[in-house]
């Protein structure tokens, strides 16, 4: 009498080792899948939530006084966004880590190559306008619309009247849309007053 396992015992219990080793496979890749993409919408969210902060941050901190162009012309306006243009700038104040330097800041938002870009610059009126710190805030934004809230009705551009020149809106919408998804932010800028001349 032999002892041992048969060609057929050992055929089978090769089928079945190879049957968990597929599921099990199949499992791990499931796992590995459902991981990956929950960290992207994870980084996804970060970045949203990261640049609502900042954006927020920045218009509840506006200044509202005159801007000028980089001849030293005023611009019609403490506050300019259009629509068409996607595109809002005015002054902010911006923690400086030196009392020497103005905390007062130009800041500028716009959507170019599907991109919400934001551009510091490095005084409230730069006479040179290609001297920025520019940051990526939100990547991939295929479509993005801007509106301005005055007595009660949105407008595309601001200012939209003399009257609103010296004035920040009451109200600023940003409808957006990334990643085949719809988000819309409402921001107060929280200033009451008007810039008195």
């Amino acid at each position: 009498m032999n002892k041992g396992f048969t060609l057929i015992e050992i055929l089978v219990s090769l089928i079945i080792l190879s049957m968990i080793a597929i599921i099990s496979s199949n499992i791990l890749q499931s796992s590995l899948e459902t991981e990956r993409t929950s960290s992207q919408r994870l980084q996804s969210a970060r970045t949203l939530n990261f640049s609502s902060i900042i954006l927020r941050r920045d218009i509840r901190q506006i200044i509202n006084v005159p801007l000028r162009d980089n001849y030293g012309n005023q611009i019609k306006g403490s506050f300019v966004g259009n629509n068409a243009d996607k595109r809002i700038f005015f002054n902010t104040k911006i923690k400086s880590i030196s009392d020497d330097i103005s905390p007062i800041k130009r800041i500028e938002y716009v959507l170019e190559d599907d991109v919400l870009k934001r551009k510091q610059f490095y005084s409230s009126n730069p006479y040179n306008v290609n001297e920025y710190i520019d940051s990526n805030l939100i990547e991939g934004v295929s479509d993005i619309n801007i509106a301005f809230m005055f007595e009660q009705q949105w407008h595309q551009k601001w200012p939209i009247n003399p009257l609103t020149e010296r004035k920040i809106p009451e109200l600023i919408k940003f409808e957006f849309k990334k990643d085949n998804k719809d988000y819309l932010w409402i921001i107060e800028p929280n200033i009451e007053y008007a810039l008195q001349q």
